[in-house]
This record gives C-alpha cells, sequence and structure tokens, in this order.
C-alpha cells in the first residue's frame, strides 16, 4: 500500500458481512430459457421511455450508445408455450408509438451452477 503512495493506518480490516462474497451472477437472471429484444431509438428520451414501460419484476433491460442510435436490450423470462416471435410481436407493439427500430428477438439458455465447498476442520471462513 505504500508502494501505491496510500497511508495503510487509513485503512482497516474487516470480515464480510453474510453474502457479500457470494457470486455475482444471481443477480443477472435466474437459470432457463430467456428472450433478449432488441430495439434502437434515435433519441435518449426514447430509448428510456421504452425501458419505463417494458422493464417490470421479470424483465430487464441494458442501454448502449451505437452509433447515433441507442440501442435497448430487454431480456426476459421465455414462456415454453409461446413462440418467441409472438412474444416479440407483442413486445414492439407496445413500443410502436416510440419511434423505434425493431432489431429482433433471441433466445439465451442460462444454466447457472453455484459449487458448494466443505470447510475443512480448523479452517476459517
Amino acid at each position: 500500500m505504500r508502494k501505491a503512495g496510500m497511508d495503510p493506518a487509513k485503512f482497516a480490516v474487516a470480515p464480510f458481512e453474510a453474502g457479500e462474497a457470494d457470486p455475482s451472477i444471481a443477480a443477472m437472471f435466474p437459470s432457463g430459457t430467456r428472450l433478449e429484444h432488441t430495439f434502437a431509438f434515435g433519441t435518449l428520451n426514447g430509448a428510456l421511455s421504452a425501458i419505463e414501460r417494458i422493464v417490470d419484476e421479470d424483465v430487464a433491460a441494458r442501454i448502449s450508445r451505437q452509433g447515433e442510435k441507442w440501442i435497448v436490450v430487454f431480456d426476459g423470462p421465455a414462456d415454453p408455450g409461446v413462440a418467441g416471435k409472438t412474444e416479440h410481436e407483442k413486445v414492439a407493439n407496445r413500443l410502436a408509438d416510440l419511434g423505434g427500430e425493431d432489431r429482433g428477438f433471441s433466445h439465451l439458455t442460462m444454466n447457472v451452477t453455484k459449487k458448494e465447498t466443505e470447510q475443512r476442520p480448523g479452517q476459517q471462513s
């Protein structure tokens, strides 16, 4: 720390709180089949309006800039009883009045494996 120009006396060592060191993959989305719906908007306002309209407890969104367009990708669980194209058309219809360019959809499958390790006698957590 001293080599980096920091005073070690200004820092404290503390144990992790429960869950603090858990893998962050769980925050992304749960295991299962998902659909991503992608749209491009000419304005940031249009992109944020789309996010406000679609995002809920099950659907997340991410936004990025690509040239002059704002790209919004909605990520939600896939319903096995509904075709992906049909589900995408529902999302596209909800956004039609915002002037977004439909960039299509894709299927994703996420498998999360949680590795459990046994604590050896005498090992500290």
